[in-house]
């Protein structure tokens, strides 16, 4: 069975409401869901155990921090294997301005999205990542104009 089939309507209804503000009462969302406190409580401590809730975080605006500068890298490879590909995502994590990392399908291999200082900075990191890297035929930066405003919740409500 998958965790989606074990989810019930009180389960997801918890998750579009956790996914929004975590930090809302226990109380507070046993009221919106129609469940007492306890049973409230004890769902959402299952939802964590299971993974179906994999972490709690704050999300923070980069620029706040003087991080104003967002792109997305393409990065395609010299040649794409499982190595390479394990490689490359050791490299990201390895670097504090790569805030997410996805290895994708189409004509490149990997989309990156990154935040700089500025532009300078932005070079230094280009160079070290993927200018300098012989596993890298090419990479692309798409700079972000305007964002919609941070995560987006995933949709927990879905018809199955």
């Amino acid at each position: 069975m998958t965790k989606i089939e074990s989810l019930d309507s009180f389960d997801l209804k918890l998750l579009e409401l956790l996914q929004v503000d975590v930090q809302q009462p226990v109380a507070m969302l046993a009221e919106k869901v129609g469940l007492s406190a306890p049973a409230c409580y004890r769902r959402i401590r299952r939802l964590r155990e299971t993974g179906v809730i994999e972490r709690e975080i704050a999300v923070v605006r980069p620029r706040t921090l003087g991080w104003p500068l967002s792109m997305i890298v393409l990065v395609t490879l010299e040649r794409e294997n499982a190595n390479t590909v394990a490689e490359m995502f050791e490299i990201f994590r390895a670097e504090p301005e790569v805030m997410e990392a996805w290895n994708v399908t189409g004509d490149h291999d990997f989309a990156v999205r990154v935040i700089a200082r500025d532009m300078e900075s932005y070079d230094d990191l280009v160079r070290r990542l993927f200018s300098a890297d012989e596993r890298v035929r090419t990479f692309e930066t798409l700079v972000v104009i305007r964002e919609t405003g941070g995560m987006s919740p995933v949709p927990a409500a879905w018809e199955r």
